[in-house]
């Protein structure tokens, strides 16, 4: 009988702790509450939901951090609960998740050499999510296109087209404004005529149908080869310019924002964001 009422708890504490998240209001109290909470958890899923949530509002306190040496500290804390909830359940995607999200922002308090260092262990997070786990978790893919678009020595078409994957996997009771202003970003900064978007993806759908056993992130690099509808634009990808499908991604983030019928404060930010961007760039 305590076990019958206990679970019920336990997931009726990680709505109010993620509702309370969403909002940004006062990411200590969740962390105390997740605290309180990791005692009531009777088996090892229970206990990776706590400790990814753990590392997530880690990654929030340490974000809001200043001071170098704490941001430091507090990165490395979440990097601690996100490993310890990989032990509890190496099938949580979003153990990972939060560990690549810790392990990027603590490499970010080191010197360029050393931030280097750090991107074997955030691509061996996302390859395992994204290859083995969870290939529809957008936030994986984001964060994969960030890393392409981020590094020197890595594409950035592969980039925009794991933006595009992640937009395109984006939750639909989620408006994810920061998902779909980021592709907008991309593409307009890439700036290719439809005639140069259309060589390449010919190219792509070519290459995809000899990929016989390829793994989910070497297909999705290109995935504007894939005859795929886009629910930002009822044309073609071909018959586009970079920058007439930024726009047409930008008026669907303001679509889908607006059938959100009540955004958290963290939302409306992006949405305002997003605004200003429009603005700029119409």
């Amino acid at each position: 009988m305590i076990k019958f009422l206990l679970i019920p708890l336990l997931v009726l504490q990680f709505q109010s702790v993620d509702k309370a998240f969403a909002d940004g209001n006062d990411y200590r109290s969740c962390e105390q509450t997740l605290l309180e909470m990791l005692p009531q958890a009777e088996n090892s899923t229970e206990k990776a939901s706590v400790l990814w949530r753990l590392a997530r509002v880690n990654y929030m306190l340490a974000d809001a951090q200043t001071d170098k040496m704490k941001r430091r500290e507090i990165f490395n804390q979440g990097i601690s609960y996100a490993e310890q909830g990989i032990q509890e359940n190496p099938r949580d995607a979003l153990c990972y998740m939060w560990h690549c999200a810790n392990t990027g922002g603590e490499c970010q308090t080191h010197s360029f050499m050393e931030q280097a260092k750090a991107v074997p262990a955030m691509t061996k997070d996302l390859t395992k999510i994204l290859n083995s786990l969870n290939p529809r978790l957008s936030e994986a893919w984001q964060a994969l296109a960030q890393l392409y678009h981020e590094h020197p020595m890595k594409s950035n078409d592969s980039a925009l087209n794991y933006a595009r994957t992640a937009a395109s996997t984006a939750p639909a009771a989620e408006p994810r404004v920061t998902t779909f202003l980021y592709l907008a970003k991309l593409l307009y900064e890439r700036n290719w005529s439809a005639d140069k978007r259309a060589a390449q993806i010919a190219d792509h759908s070519a290459r995809l149908e000899k990929m016989n056993g390829s793994t989910n992130i070497d297909r999705f690099a290109l995935s504007d080869g894939m005859n795929q509808a886009r629910p930002w634009t009822a044309k073609p990808l071909g018959e586009l310019s970079d920058r007439e499908e930024a726009l047409a991604v930008a008026e669907y983030a303001v679509l889908r924002y607006r059938g959100c019928p009540n955004p958290a404060a963290a939302e409306r930010q992006e949405f305002q964001a997003l605004q200003q961007w429009m603005q700029k760039h119409k």
